[in-house]
């Protein structure tokens, strides 16, 4: 038997070796694509998986907050044994022989007779109670609803991770397109400049050119290779770090020098953008701000367990009772019944403990609302700001275009002056610099608006072509069921501010009141 264990944990090892090599495989068995990149990342990405169980555990406190509403029916099993000396009876413990009647039949001891009344030595109960709360102040109900507001928020993250994880994602994949572009920009002007040396080595043997034309040619080049490798090194870091964000181990990544392949090519494809529309869209649609409002939704209700403190709290109680019969040494002579009845407290003086407790939600639920302005600023900014950068990068690209074009036509014009014997090497090699900054910034305005537009569709909450995906059973996290992908799929277009939401008018009005202390605009 311990042969075959052991001839079964190695085939295992073999097993896990070869899925391991599998699944290593998968990964660069071709090239990855932009929407392969975002299914990994929604299923791997350990942002996304801990808001997945921090779901879960807010799901659970939601059964947790919601308990005490419902009856609680407890059973109680005991069972006693005490020494015969601890057993009372009615002569105070001590036995007699003295005879205190005398029959027709002859005397009885009195010591007889209290035998029958000696107490038994043995004691069991069981005992089913149903308890059921009646009356808090108002917390079990608060805290229940303030639980389901946390779950809500729960969702709210959830769909804001997915957001913020896509557009890491698109920005990271950009960026190796970016970089690689960048490879081959440098690898032209090496060429070129390759070239540009051969030629220089050539007219000098034919003793055309001073020796000083090749030194500075072989100069270039050597100056120009630095960058060549600076850009291959950042492609391979570009690729390892969107594999860690993708949730791929790095032992899978290491082993080559090209760890994550990528298809594609940066292409500019302009978009149209109005920063008012945006800014409406970005306040109505960003998960980020629904969680910070939910945040006050909760707080409100905090109030109110805080406040219960002041208030009684009365519970009901019933049950069935079976117990052995104390008066007799029998364990099958038994007691059995119903109880009822109400218990309740109420806290007349806490020393002011509910006072504090009160005071300090109150200043938490301020707290919280001077976060909430605090984030839809932030949001606004956001906007702004991704407006500004494809702005910016739009109008960098129009620039750089251009600018391709002059130096290309200044590279051919300073080659044709150099062998017609007008111009200077020194003109061509300047030429050559300005065509390779030109291509570079070309490729980092282009790389710019696309990052840039990811970076205004999270700002606005329109990540739809993407994380739409994580509405799919077969893209999304294992652990989250389908209830809870729906959920999450409903949490990306309601309001916490919506009529069916767990939260009382109070909260509502409470939640769109500015923070205490803050200057009220006309515009706000």
């Amino acid at each position: 038997m311990r042969i075959s264990l052991f001839a079964l944990t190695i085939l295992a090892g073999c097993t896990a070796s070869l899925l391991a090599g599998e699944s290593n495989g998968t990964y660069r068995s071709h090239a990855l694509t932009l929407d392969e990149a975002v299914q990994i990342a929604i299923k791997e990405n350990p942002n996304i998986l801990r808001q997945v169980q921090e779901l879960k555990r807010n799901k659970g406190l939601v059964y947790q907050a919601q308990a005490r509403l419902f009856p609680q029916v407890t059973g109680n099993v005991s069972y006693t044994q005490e020494d015969p000396g601890l057993v009372s009876n009615s002569t105070g413990g001590r036995s007699t022989n003295i005879d205190l009647l005398t029959l027709q039949g002859g005397a009885i001891p009195l010591s007889s007779l209290l035998s029958s009344q000696r107490s038994s030595t043995e004691n069991w109960t069981v005992q089913i109670q149903v308890t059921q709360l009646l009356y808090d102040g108002g917390a079990t109900i608060a805290s229940r609803r303030a639980a389901r507001i946390n779950e809500d928020a729960a969702y709210y993250t959830l769909r804001d991770t997915i957001d913020s994880t896509v557009e890491t994602v698109r920005t990271q994949f950009y960026q190796i397109l970016l970089d690689k572009a960048l490879i081959q920009v440098q690898e032209e002007s090496v060429n070129l400049l390759q070239s540009q040396l051969e030629d220089q080595t050539s007219r000098f043997d034919a003793g055309t050119v001073p020796q000083f034309n090749v030194l500075q040619a072989q100069s270039q080049l050597q100056n120009q290779i630095p960058q060549l490798i600076t850009a291959q090194n950042n492609y391979r870091i570009a690729q390892v770090q969107l594999a860690k964000t993708l949730g791929i181990p790095a032992g899978r990544q290491y082993s080559t020098d090209d760890p994550l392949p990528v298809a594609g090519r940066l292409t500019y494809t302009p978009i149209t953008y109005d920063l008012s529309s945006a800014l409406i869209t970005a306040r109505a649609n960003r998960p980020f701000l629904k969680a910070q409002r939910s945040n006050v939704l909760s707080s409100v209700e905090q109030i109110t367990v805080a406040a219960s403190g002041w208030k009684p709290t009365i519970s009901a109680n019933i049950g069935l009772r079976q117990t052995n019969n104390p008066r007799s040494s029998q364990l099958d002579n038994t007691l059995e019944g119903w109880f009822f009845g109400f218990t309740g407290s109420w806290n007349i003086f806490d020393g002011g403990s509910t006072y504090g407790n009160l005071k300090s939600t109150r200043a938490t639920l301020e707290e919280n609302k001077v976060t909430l302005d605090d984030s839809t600023r932030q949001v606004e900014l956001d906007v702004s700001t991704a407006v500004d950068n494809l702005r910016q990068a739009q109008e960098t690209i129009v620039a750089t275009e251009k600018a391709v074009q002059v130096s290309q036509e200044a590279l051919r014009l300073s080659n044709e002056r150099l062998a017609a014997g007008t111009g200077t090497q020194l003109d061509v090699l300047t030429s050559q610099t300005n065509l390779t900054t030109a291509r570079s910034n070309l490729v980092q305005a282009q790389f710019n608006y696309i990052a840039g537009v990811a970076q205004y569709q999270f700002a606005i909450g329109t990540e739809t072509r993407y994380n739409d995906m994580f509405d799919s059973p077969d893209k999304r996290p294992a652990t989250l069921t389908n209830w809870e992908a729906n959920k999450a799929l409903r949490s990306r277009y309601d309001s916490p501010l919506d009529p069916d939401k767990p939260s009382t008018t109070k909260a509502k009005k409470e939640s769109l009141s500015p923070p205490e202390g803050k200057i009220d605009f006309s515009n706000d």
